[in-house]
């Protein structure tokens, strides 16, 4: 009973947010997408320092955060130029603020290295969504995203239920199969061809394309996954937080994502 309660509510809460981020993806403007962004990057890394980060001060966290806020805001408003500006800002004012405020040791130099690769793993990857929907057919591309990685998550989590044996990389993530990873690759396949099919047919992608794609979507989502589990288990947690009932944190919703976005885009950019 525990079990399909536990599942019940990663289904209600997984609904619950679906339907203001597909309201948004369709009808809100870029700059709405932007605003959404930079705080989902904020949570995201927030989750990320108190799970990396034994002890960090409320001060290093709030200049974390802001730093972070800077990825999304310079790629909504300077584009892919911007982006990577903010990821040399990110590296200036990383160093910046040890020289303004000693004291000059390893811990702290550990805790600065700490926070940029916070900032280029949540904030750096994560501001691709809108470098993505300023494209043509940017919307459709972010929604074909969302589609696969979901068809995939959804595909690998039934198949591994009813025909996973063995496991994918128990270390890790011990309730991942190799069966659910190709009931997942197969689902994300379809499901991506199908919807590029129907809503990418003008952007010049073939049916080849879009089986390839979502091949590389989702095996990047997969390991993606499996990236954050690592982290998970290096920090000692179980979740990044505990802030969506069900599913844990933020990061845990956006791991299989982050870098399935910059991907797409490199493809689609270049169309």
């Amino acid at each position: 009973m525990s079990q399909w309660s536990s599942h019940a509510k990663r289904w209600v809460t997984g609904l619950g947010l679906a339907v203001p981020l597909i309201a948004l993806l369709a009808y809100g403007p870029l700059w709405l997408w932007a605003a959404a962004v930079t705080a989902a990057a904020c949570v995201g890394l927030w989750e990320y320092e108190n799970m990396a980060q034994e002890g960090v001060s409320k001060e290093w966290l709030a200049f974390s955060l802001g730093t972070g806020a800077l990825f999304p805001l310079a790629a909504y408003f300077l584009g892919p130029l911007g982006l990577l500006a903010a990821s040399v800002a990110g590296v200036f004012l990383m160093l910046f603020a040890h020289l303004a405020r000693p004291p000059l040791t390893r811990p702290a130099l550990v805790r600065g290295l700490i926070s940029l690769g916070g900032w280029t793993y949540v904030c750096f990857l994560l501001s691709f969504v809108l470098l993505l929907g300023a494209l043509p057919h940017g919307r459709a591309w972010v929604f074909y995203v969302l589609v696969v990685i979901v068809a995939g998550d959804t595909g690998a989590f039934y198949t591994g239920r009813r025909f996973g044996r063995r496991k994918l990389y128990e270390a890790v993530s011990p309730k991942k199969t190799i069966e659910g990873s190709m009931g997942g690759l197969t689902a994300s396949m379809v499901v991506g061809t199908l919807f590029g099919l129907a809503f990418l047919r003008e952007s010049g992608a073939a049916v080849f394309h879009f089986l390839i794609l979502s091949a590389v979507v989702e095996l990047v989502g997969q390991i993606g996954d499996l990236m954050e589990s690592l982290l998970k288990r290096m920090a000692g947690v179980k979740d990044s937080s505990n802030l969506l009932p069900g599913h844990g944190g933020l990061l845990d919703r956006l791991d299989s994502l982050l870098f399935a976005f910059p991907i797409t885009w490199f493809f689609a950019e270049r169309l």
